[in-house]
């Protein structure tokens, strides 16, 4: 069968772009060389944009639970901020099972998907498109979608990947824990935590509670060095990670580590996310936040925001990067600017973070605009002037405490 566009990748970004194409009547074949429910190292936690904005994942009932509360700890642990809401602030998911949905509802409307199938080359034609897979068969189509995670196979046989100087890398694991243990440790409002560079890490710490399990993770950002990755042994910041939980009565002190798993994170976007039949969208684009990590919504605003520009590209029977650019100016539009500006500020490789928080600590309306933008309720590009007049404000008036 002959497909009008091709998707590699069934992540939240494909599956999402698969979605609205098949919904439109768009023939899409969505690949991933994985076979589903499968493990996706991720907290989980979803921004409620999500929900805002593509109402349907509310039917799917994958959303676990709500946190209504959310704790924040400096690099140094000498200062906490605490934020307690009538409202979720977040919620949070099983990456396992969401995706599965999402894939799922692909499914539903029409696209054609195909588990198991890895893809190997992307070549692009002037008349066309050629997607090797492992197995040696290959697929040709107008227009391909990469949204097959970091370091995409659709981006680096494209030439659209380029190295970066920082890498992400993380480290999650889940752990069973009964829904009373969760109120205990958690209270009723399911208060998650944040360790901000924990044991010198330029990354963050994190512990999402759900229904019946604990997502405990590190993410960290590493330089490359000479051709290489510096590295830094994760696994034994994991551990030390897990012990201070434990003392702090964050943890319940019996539960043992078994099995951690490891993921690769992107840094920042791509300079260039389109070219001759080619988008790329999700973790295969860049697309996260810097802060948190965080790149669910990012991956499904521009697997929608993808589909949008095929659809148009189709009607004008034009697959050339002069149409498909269109998306690079949607997602800047969207939440480029918000990525960048986050990127620039958050002080990821300085020493902002501990006075930062130091007038957090004084400043409760610095502590709301902070937490507004970190749960994704409002984007730091619109909150930028308020919380750049604030950190001036609180810094001249507790400055000296």
């Amino acid at each position: 069968m002959q497909y009008e566009v091709v998707v590699v990748g069934a992540g939240p970004a494909g599956s999402t772009a698969a979605r609205f194409l098949a919904e439109k009547g768009v023939s899409v074949l969505l690949l991933d060389k994985e076979r589903f429910p499968r493990f996706k190292p991720c907290g989980g936690g979803l921004p409620l944009r999500v929900l805002q904005d593509f109402p349907y994942v509310k039917d799917m009932e994958s959303v676990e639970s709500y946190s209504y509360g959310g704790i924040v700890h400096s690099p140094s642990l000498k200062y906490t901020i605490e934020v307690q809401k009538p409202e979720p602030i977040i919620g949070m998911v099983s990456r396992e099972h969401f995706d599965h949905a999402l894939l799922r509802i692909a499914q539903d409307h029409g696209a054609d998907v195909q588990q198991g199938f890895e893809v190997t080359k992307v070549h692009v034609a002037t008349d066309g498109v050629t997607i090797t897979l492992k197995d040696g068969r290959s697929i040709t189509t107008p227009v391909v979608i990469g949204a097959d995670g970091y370091a995409s196979t659709v981006a680096r046989t494209t030439g659209l990947f380029h190295r970066q100087d920082w890498i992400g890398t993380s480290i999650v694991e889940e752990f069973p824990v009964s829904p009373d243990m969760i109120k205990e440790l958690y209270s009723e409002k399911k208060s998650f935590h944040l360790y901000m560079k924990f044991n010198g890490l330029a990354g963050y710490g994190w512990v999402f509670p759900k229904e019946s399990t604990v997502n405990i993770g590190l993410g960290q950002y590493q330089r490359r060095g000479k051709g290489h990755i510096i590295k830094k042994n994760l696994r034994q910041h994991f551990a030390t990670y897990l012990s201070h939980l434990k003392r702090e009565q964050v943890l319940p002190p019996e539960l043992e580590s078994s099995h951690p798993r490891g993921g690769m994170l992107p840094v920042a976007p791509l300079d260039k996310t389109y070219m001759d039949r080619v988008l790329l969208c999700g973790d295969a684009a860049g697309f996260i936040n810097p802060i948190t990590g965080e790149g669910i919504y990012y991956a499904m605003a521009s697997g929608s925001m993808v589909a949008k520009t095929v659809l148009e590209a189709s009607i004008e029977e034009d697959y050339s990067e002069h149409i498909l650019k269109r998306y690079q100016k949607l997602w800047n539009h969207a939440f480029g600017r918000d990525i960048a500006l986050l990127e620039s500020s958050t002080g990821r490789w300085g020493n902002r973070d501990e006075k930062i928080m130091r007038l957090m600590k004084y400043d409760s309306t610095l502590t709301e605009l902070f937490f507004q933008m970190l749960s994704g309720q409002s984007s730091f590009y619109d909150l930028r002037w308020k919380i750049i007049l604030r950190y001036l404000y609180a810094s001249i008036r507790y400055g000296r405490r």
